[in-house]
């Protein structure tokens, strides 16, 4: 049986079923209930009611303690005063009479009829949201739309829901915040079924702000935040306090069950489960994730998780050129990726505006007068990888060594992911990267040099000869015809 309960809650995981079967499911939560209002302080008084009698058997049918029997109550009242102002309250405590009595086919037909009455009646529709969960969760898929439909209108018509005669304005705030939990639990489910971990987590994340305790949301938001790309650490978190509240119910094959998916992700994530049980130790004595929990826990990133957490130090536009090619390359890993790529082109695009060029680094691959290859991140130098193809702007000669660091400037027009190449247009030799070994000066000369010592020696064109500083400045003089290495003699 401890085998059955921990194949079903890995493949619910891995199916985004996320929902325990068989002994390992967690506990059915308490359908939703209709606080009880109280006599004193409430809104509508005894004294406001032009037939007392219609006051005293709602108090009476209310305050009857067996659950049935106060469900039963409560449709005598309503058969007895179809007008009264009191019939939908009276209607909702039938309602949760029913469920409270394990009478859920009884409560579904009261939901049904007092839909008919109120198609916008909030706690009918939470019922229904909720039950029609609950059934899917037992593995009738085809209630699910039905709890979805539900829900949505649930959300819809909530802000414009009047406040219930005989329910003060704190008990109104607590039961909105009730029903918004339910009704965003379910769309969380319904996410998170059809793979949707994006909209899943926004979904769970005000269900369990909702309702902390609820074993099922809180264990289903860290399957969503486990699960999704990019995988959100707080998941740890909150599969961590999952377990605690299956363990303070007494819970402890659901415990153990959500511990052994957890920390398998654990494992995933970090390359190891060290440090995993002192988080669920810590976790259970906390009721909020610490503002550093993500970075507390150390990352064996894949290189797409390191593509998306150098966008999350850095602005797109203060990137260097390594690290375009590492965000760019990965874009259609996943919907963040595809983010965090136009992004970055973006902030490309914005530097080359009104004809301005990119100055880029490059380790030359292969080279001829109009085209040349070349790596820009280490691992491609390393392993002498294609990832610029640069197209001059006009023959290049002398040819820069293969093998040898280079600027470049130009345009970066395309780039196409894998494998990963960039496409630079109308491009030159940057002034530093001149030759400096010696040979014909090229045109056009370059307008500005580096300052630094690297003399050279310039043949001009009536055959005399000048030392210049450098290689750059050298061929900066339109009267030199070629330069070699060193001062002259």
């Amino acid at each position: 049986m401890a085998a059955w309960r921990w194949l079903a809650i890995v493949l619910a995981a891995a199916c985004a079923v996320a929902s325990f079967n068989a002994a390992a499911q967690t506990p059915p939560q308490t359908p939703p209930q209709t606080p009880a209002p109280s006599a004193a302080g409430s809104p509508a008084q005894r004294g406001s009611f032009a037939n007392p009698a219609e006051y005293d058997s709602y108090m009476s049918a209310l305050n009857t303690k067996d659950p049935a029997r106060r469900a039963q109550a409560m449709e005598v009242f309503i058969a007895w005063y179809p007008g009264s102002v009191l019939r939908l309250d009276a209607h909702e405590q039938a309602i949760s009479a029913w469920q409270a009595a394990n009478q859920p086919a009884k409560a579904d037909f009261l939901v049904a009829r007092l839909l008919q009455v109120d198609p916008d009646n909030v706690r009918a529709l939470a019922n229904r949201a909720y039950v029609g969960r609950l059934k899917a969760s037992g593995g009738d898929a085809a209630a699910l739309a039905a709890a979805v439909t539900a829900s949505e209108r649930g959300l819809a018509v909530m802000p414009r829901w009047q406040k219930p005669a005989l329910l003060d304005d704190a008990g109104f705030a607590q039961l909105k915040e009730q029903m918004a939990g339910i009704f965003n639990g379910v769309l969380g489910y319904a996410a998170l079924q059809a793979k949707d971990y994006d909209k899943a987590r926004e979904y769970y994340r005000v269900a369990v702000a909702a309702d902390p305790a609820n074993l099922q949301d809180v264990y289903q938001y860290s399957v969503v935040q486990l699960e999704g790309s990019p995988v959100d650490a707080l998941g740890f978190w909150y599969g961590a306090r999952a377990i605690a509240i299956a363990r303070a119910a007494k819970n402890d094959s659901a415990a153990q069950d959500i511990d052994r998916y957890v920390r398998s992700r654990y494992s995933v994530y970090r390359g190891s489960e060290e440090g995993w049980d002192a988080i669920v130790t810590r976790v259970a004595n906390e009721s909020a994730p610490p503002a550093n929990f993500r970075k507390s826990i150390p990352r064996n990133m894949t290189p797409p998780e390191r593509a998306l957490e150098v966008l999350e130090d850095n602005e797109p536009a203060k990137l260097t050129p390594p690290q375009w090619v590492l965000v760019l390359r990965h874009r259609d890993v996943s919907p963040a990726n595809k983010r965090a790529a136009e992004a970055v082109w973006k902030a490309i695009g914005d530097r080359q505006q009104g004809g301005q060029r990119l100055k880029l680094p490059m380790k030359v691959i292969t080279a001829t007068p109009e085209r040349i290859e070349g790596a820009i991140s280490d691992e491609a130098q390393a392993r002498n990888l294609v990832e610029l193809d640069v197209t001059m702007m006009r023959p290049l000669s002398p040819l820069p060594a293969v093998g040898s660091t280079i600027f470049m400037f130009g345009t970066l027009s395309e780039y196409r992911t894998q494998p990963f190449l960039f496409r630079l247009t109308r491009a030159e030799l940057a002034p530093e990267s001149l030759p400096v070994a010696g040979g014909p000066c090229a045109d056009p000369r370059p307008k500005m040099c580096t300052k630094d010592y690297r003399p050279a020696c310039g043949q001009l064109r009536d055959g005399t000869r000048k030392t210049y500083a450098n290689a750059c400045t050298a061929c900066s003089d339109p009267q030199v015809v070629t330069q070699g290495a060193g001062a002259c003699p």
